[in-house]
């Protein structure tokens, strides 16, 4: 028994010496411990959870008007059309105005792209921040009198609805078109003149194109020894769609063989010319031939007469 006892007696304080020093094991986790080779492990660090980012705000309404060909050519008498695009993001629903600025004259309207039929103010625009478009086409017609200068002319276009608006300039560029007609005052291509005398032929010179046309001249080609003259002998300079009249004064060798004859008239400008213009001239024999050819006529019978009284009379 007293063996039993000095044995259970030191197991006892064994037990109770290990039960305190728990804590203080579990206290030693988070200091640093040395290691087996003399190195010194570090503690971990707490886990640190990151915050979430605030919430973004909605985006802002936004409205653009953009076209892939922001400039057309044409001449002056075409009409200009422009393929938009209206691009619309936002959370509302909208109604657009539309309107559109062309030059002082000029006639412009906006309508779907793919329905030419419609005239339209307005458009309606379901609220999208993921954006929603819209295709207009916008025609433009210049003023056709006075004819516009060759140049740029820009039409403006705007969407808006509010405070919120968008807008595109769009432009019509004008190239010269150059174009001069002639032709005989009376429509005829044929005219009468007297041998040696002088004879007016009256031609009228038109400007059909949409710029100015300058230093007109004229020529001819006509047979040897005739003369012909315009008046006026040039034109400085004529503006788009006006005219004026020219005549020429034809006139043949005084010995011309009646009969027709051909002369060409050409009408020439520094940026364009006409067509050249076949005249068939009939040349009559003065009255005056006329006359003496009676006389000689009369002196011959005259004398024929006197032949035969005086033959007769033997």
């Amino acid at each position: 028994m007293k063996i039993a006892r000095l044995i259970a007696l030191p197991l006892v304080l064994v037990m109770t010496f290990s039960i305190l020093c728990i804590p203080g094991v579990v206290l030693a986790q988070n200091e640093t411990l040395p290691a087996a080779d003399n190195t010194t492990v570090p503690t971990p660090s707490p886990v640190v959870l990151p915050e979430l980012p605030p919430e973004p705000p909605p985006p802002a309404d936004n409205l653009t008007l953009s076209t892939q060909f922001p400039k057309i050519d044409a001449i002056a008498t075409g009409t200009f059309q422009f393929n938009v695009t209206l691009d619309y993001k936002s959370s509302k629903d909208r109604v657009l105005d539309l309107n559109v600025t062309p030059p002082q004259g000029w006639d412009a309207f906006v309508t779907p792209q793919y329905d030419a039929s419609k005239r339209i103010s307005s458009i309606s625009m379901k609220g999208s921040y993921s954006g929603t478009s819209e295709n207009l086409q916008v025609t433009a017609t210049p003023q056709s009198f006075p004819v516009p200068d060759p140049g740029e002319y820009i039409i403006k276009l705007q969407a808006a609805s509010g405070e919120l608006a968008g807008s595109i300039d769009l432009i019509a560029k004008i190239t010269a078109k150059y174009l001069l007609t002639a032709s005989p005052a009376n429509q005829l291509y044929n005219t009468t003149a007297k041998a040696g005398r002088d004879n007016t032929f009256s031609v009228k010179v038109t400007n059909t194109g949409t710029a100015a046309i300058e230093n007109i001249t004229f020529s001819s080609d006509k047979p040897d020894g005739w003369e012909i003259a315009p008046k006026p002998e040039k034109i400085d300079k004529m503006e788009t769609s006006s005219e004026q009249a020219v005549d020429f004064n034809i006139k043949p060798p005084p010995k011309t063989v009646a009969g027709d004859y051909m002369i060409t008239l050409t009408i020439s400008g520094k940026q364009a010319s006409a067509d050249r213009m076949l005249i068939r001239v009939t040349v009559e024999t003065p009255a005056i031939w006329g006359w003496v050819g009676v006389i000689i006529i009369l002196i011959v019978v005259v004398g024929l007469i006197a032949i035969f009284m005086r033959f007769g009379r033997r």
